[in-house]
Formats: structure tokens, C-alpha cells, sequence
């Protein structure tokens, strides 16, 4: 049903009772006072009985007044101010336009938008005759230029489809009386009527929108009109818009992967179907460039993006469709990690190798992009060995690392390579290979591999092969620990704090017997161990250990399972050893 409703914001451009035309300009609004874009507009002259449609983008209307003041200046038959419709029209970027100026006194033009935003001025005192302008505007849309003089108002709408590099009214100069003149009868201007109109005439305005697929009608105004004036006619409807949308940050980000995400805040008035993200390589990318759908309606949405390159920049704009279009949210951009590799690590030197022991380790040198979770080395008596043969687990990250092997077989050559193991895999240094010492009786020998061992501070000592362990020959007489930290004289026992003593209180029996210990002393802050080796460094030079309960019991056992060592082939009579 068609309302019969007052016009709403209405904008009085001039109101002179002596003006001789009165131009309407239209724009439209809907239900929730955005903008509408006019098909076209219907005029109704009630009181002459006349109707006229006008359309889009041309919703400006211009109509004589024929209250019996003569149309005719000069012999031109115009009104002593008018503009003529700019050329080319629509324009990108420039346009020209005409001023036909009659009367003597200040001409003010302006250009504004469909809002009534004013975009660009000029102000001048012209000569009578035939004015060009050059008009510059920047951005793409509608406008309407108005020239105003004593009272008299004439204006033209333009569509500009952007490209200036301003608001620009430049004069150009007079337009000379044999070039084309824009002087013409008014009958033939565009968005111009013939029909007749005077002031006080009961008109009747109503407009047609296509919104949300079909065409809508909007609210009649009807009034008497007396100047020129732009309406806008409002529409009972909502126009559906595209959604709005936010971009969420980019986390967990790997060398092929990233969390991305976004919200939809707002479907514009229609369901959205589908949402999700664009991305690509190069800044604003669309639903045409690399897209992960995530669903539809409003609300948080997330997902991974996988088969990423690594090292690489990206570019991420959440995207939200509805039947209006496709609407993108804020642009985020992120790069990718470097490509996680294997670590790199390096086979140390094979040394003190026995009978059923030897040393070794590694340096891991790059962890290859990734955490260092287990490294160690790994033996075989066939060569590449890997972690599925024997190896040990000596910690995790970078640096260097030293190995005890242990269990080996007498006479036997093994291969050995140091391993590093990180989020890609496990890397192998390069192989070193030893032979284990044969099983020879050596006893009461110096060590095949260590026949002397040196303290932090620099005294040596011999040392003793007895079965397949390599003793100390010697007590010790060193002052500090291995990592230079001083080990006190003291003159009473304490079991807390460790200290040296000389052998009964007499500093001249060092040299021979070396310092008692006490055992915070010898345990250097370690924990007891019943492990065969202990692993206890304690008070012992680096590569040595303070020996254990169980390598005490081996080597009683070993002592009392050789003859040559018993008294009277008792194996538990063996202080002849």
C-alpha cells in the first residue's frame, strides 16, 4: 500500500521568488538511513496535470517557472545564469563544463556528492558571456554542480568514474562568440522539462530502488513547491550490504604450516553461505588465489594452512559471502620458518680402549632448526652403525658430549658413529673405528691406553691393568677438583665440609702417600652409586671415577678367580694379590 508520508532531510539549495527555473535533485535512503541507489523517479505536477519519469544516474530535474517573467535573455531565450552539461559526461579523471553569465555580480559554484558533501568550490566575479571550467574530481561516484548568482541557481549532475588527482574548478577562459556556444534552448538539456510549472504548484514525488533482487517503492512526498530543493526519498525497507569481517592474527607458524583465522561480526542483513581465507605470495588476495573454506554464518572460524614453501612471506585476508558479494576482512601478512633439517654432528676420536671398554662421544655442531632431543653414539662389529645397534644417551642439545662403551669383546674391531636426533629425524657423524685389547694376561702392567694419568695440578700418577680394569697405582695428591675449585686443609674431621690432610698431621709425607680425603671431599657434592662404572667424577681427574661398591666386588671376584693369586688355591685367600 503507498504511504502518504512528508519528505524527509531536505536540503534548500535557493529560494528566490524572481528565480525563472527550480531544480530538484533526488538521492535515497532505506530503513536504516543508508544509502539506496535510485532507478528512477516519478514527478507528478498535480496542480497541471502533467508526470514525468526521470532515471538514474540523471535524478535531477530542472522546470521553468511560467508565471509570465520572459524566459528570453537576449536573444538566447535562456535564463540569465545557466551551466551547460559537462563534457564527456560520465568522465574519468577531467570534464568540462559551461557557464552562461548575463547579470553583472559574484558567481560561487560548487560541487557536491550525493550526500551534500561539498567536494570542491570557486568563487568569481565574471563578465557577461560564455565561461569554460575544467573539473577535476578524484573519486568515483555522483555529483552535482550548482552555479549560483543574484539570486539565480542552475546546476548539472556528473558521473565520474575517478581517476583525478584532486577536487579541482579551474577557469579555462571565455568561450569565444564563433566557437560552439552552450547557449540552447532549454527544451533539449538533459534532465530538463517543457511541461509547464509555477511556483506554488501542488507536486507529488516518488521513487523505485531495486533492493535485495526486487524493485521497492518509496515514500510519496507531496507539497507545494517553490524553489529548488534535493530531496531524499526514504524506502520502509533494509538494504542487504555485504558482511562485515576481522582478520585474526596468524599463530603457529612452522616452515609449512599456520593457524589463521577470522570473525565474522555482521552478515549484512543476508545468510552467508561461505567464509573461509584467501591467501597468496602477493598482497590483497582474493577467493580467485589459494582459499580454505571454514563453513558459514557469523561468529569465529579457524583452520590450518598446510604445503606451505618455508622462508616465505604470505599474505591473509579472511572472506565472507552473502548474496550481496563477497566481502574481505583486514589484511595480515606473515613469513614462514626456515626448514627444519637434520642436526650435524661430528664423531669424536676413540680412546683408552680395553679389553671390554673404550671412550668416545661427539659434537653436535646444528640442530638443524629444531631442539636436539637425544644424541649419543652408537657401535657395531658391522660399519654404519645406527641407534637400533648399541649406542648410548648422552643428554640433548648442541655442543660436545663424551660415550663410555661398554660390554665390548676383547680383540674386536667396532665401528662407531656419533647420532643426533631432532623433530626431522636422527643424524649420524662421520664412523671411526678401534680394536679392543686382547685378553692376554696384563696384569699388574700400566694401562695399555692410560699408563699415566695427570690432576688439575699437574701431578701424574702410574696406573695398573688388573683384569679388564685400569686402577690408579698412585693415592692422590691434587689440591683442587678437576673444575679448579679448592679442596681445604683441615685439621678436624667434618662431615659436612670437605677437606685434605696430610698423612699424620705431616705435610713431608705428601710426596709419598699423598693427601687423606674425607668423603664430602671425595664425593664432591655427588651422590653415592652402585653402578659398574660409578659415574661419580668426584674428587678424580677428568676420565676417571671414583670407583663403586660393584667394581670393588669385580675386582675382588677377578682377583680370586686367578690361581696364581690364591694362597693355597683358596679363592677367598687373596692377600697375596
Amino acid at each position: 500500500m503507498k504511504k502518504l508520508l512528508s519528505f524527509l532531510a531536505v536540503v534548500l539549495i535557493s529560494a528566490a521568488a524572481s528565480a525563472q527555473s527550480v531544480t530538484l535533485i533526488f538521492t535515497a535512503m532505506d530503513a536504516a538511513n543508508r544509502h539506496v541507489q535510485l532507478n528512477r523517479v516519478s514527478i507528478t505536477n498535480l496542480t497541471k496535470g502533467w508526470q514525468e519519469t526521470i532515471y538514474w544516474p540523471d535524478t535531477t530535474l530542472t522546470m521553468q517557472n511560467g508565471t509570465g517573467i520572459s524566459d528570453i535573455v537576449g536573444a538566447n531565450n535562456h535564463s540569465p545564469l545557466w551551466l551547460s552539461q559537462n563534457n564527456p559526461n560520465p568522465f574519468t579523471g577531467t570534464t568540462e563544463v559551461n557557464l552562461m553569465v548575463a547579470e553583472h555580480g559574484d558567481v560561487m559554484m560548487e560541487i557536491t556528492d550525493i550526500t551534500g558533501r561539498v567536494v570542491g568550490t570557486k568563487n568569481l566575479l565574471p563578465l557577461q558571456g560564455t565561461h569554460q571550467f575544467r573539473i577535476t574530481l578524484a573519486t568515483a561516484g555522483t555529483y552535482v554542480m550548482t552555479a549560483r548568482q543574484n539570486g539565480q541557481t542552475s546546476s548539472v549532475k556528473m558521473v565520474c568514474n575517478g581517476g583525478g588527482d584532486g577536487n579541482w574548478i579551474e577557469y579555462t577562459g571565455i568561450v569565444e562568440a564563433n566557437n560552439h556556444s552552450p547557449l540552447q534552448t532549454k527544451s533539449t538539456l538533459r534532465g530538463t522539462t517543457n511541461n509547464p510549472f509555477t511556483f506554488g504548484d501542488q507536486m507529488e514525488y516518488v521513487g523505485y530502488a531495486t533492493i535485495n533482487g526486487s524493485e521497492a517503492e518509496s515514500q510519496r512526498i507531496m507539497q507545494a513547491q517553490g524553489a529548488s530543493q534535493t530531496f531524499v526519498l526514504q524506502f520502509d525497507v533494509l538494504q542487504n550490504h555485504l558482511p562485515a569481517l576481522i582478520t585474526q592474527v596468524v599463530n603457529n607458524i612452522t616452515s609449512s604450516s599456520a593457524t589463521v583465522g577470522g570473525i565474522v561480526t555482521t552478515d549484512g542483513g543476508a545468510a552467508v553461505f561461505d567464509r573461509g581465507i584467501c591467501y597468496s605470495i602477493i598482497p590483497t588476495p582474493t577467493v580467485s588465489d589459494n582459499c580454505v573454506h571454514i563453513g558459514q554464518g557469523t561468529g569465529s572460524f579457524s583452520d590450518n594452512l598446510t604445503g606451505l614453501s618455508p622462508n616465505t612471506t604470505y599474505y591473509v585476508r579472511a572472506y565472507a559471502m552473502n548474496s550481496v558479494g563477497t566481502a574481505y576482512g583486514n589484511e595480515v601478512s606473515f613469513t614462514t620458518t626456515t626448514a627444519i633439517q637434520l642436526p650435524t654432528v661430528i664423531t669424536t676420536a676413540v680412546n683408552n680402549v680395553a679389553q671390554t671398554i673404550a671412550t668416545c662421544g661427539g659434537n653436535v655442531t646444528s640442530d638443524g632448526g629444531a631442539t636436539v632431543t637425544a644424541r649419543g653414539v652408537c657401535w657395531s662389529t658391522s660399519q654404519n652403525p645406527t641407534t637400533t645397534d648399541s649406542h648410548t644417551s648422552d643428554g640433548s642439545g648442541t655442543g660436545s658430549f663424551t660415550s663410555n662403551l661398554t660390554g665390548l669383546t676383547s680383540s674386536t674391531t667396532y665401528y662407531v658413529r656419533a647420532y643426533a636426533t631432532n623433530s626431522a629425524g636422527t643424524s649420524y657423524g662421520n664412523e671411526v673405528s678401534f680394536t679392543t685389547a686382547d685378553d692376554v694376561m696384563q696384569d699388574g702392567q700400566p694401562c695399555p691406553d692410560a699408563p699415566t694419568v695427570t690432576d688439575i695440578d699437574n701431578n701424574t700418577y702410574n696406573t695398573v691393568q688388573i683384569g679388564q680394569q685400569c686402577w690408579m697405582k698412585e693415592n692422590l695428591r691434587t689440591t683442587r677438583y678437576a673444575n679448579g675449585v679448592n679442596i681445604p686443609m683441615g685439621s678436624t674431621y667434618s662431615f659436612t665440609d670437605p677437606y685434605r690432610y696430610a698423612p699424620d698431621n705431616d705435610n713431608s709425607n705428601v710426596s709419598t702417600y699423598g693427601y687423606l680425603y674425607n668423603w664430602p671431599a671425595v664425593m664432591g657434592n655427588s651422590s653415592s652409586s652402585s653402578a659398574n662404572p660409578s659415574g661419580v667424577q668426584g674428587i678424580c681427574p677428568n676420565g676417571w671415577h671414583v670407583p663403586s661398591n660393584a667394581e670393588w666386588t669385580q675386582l675382588t671376584d677377578y682377583v680370586g678367580s686367578q690361581t696364581d693369586y690364591q694362597c693355597d688355591n683358596n679363592s677367598a685367600y687373596i692377600a697375596k694379590a
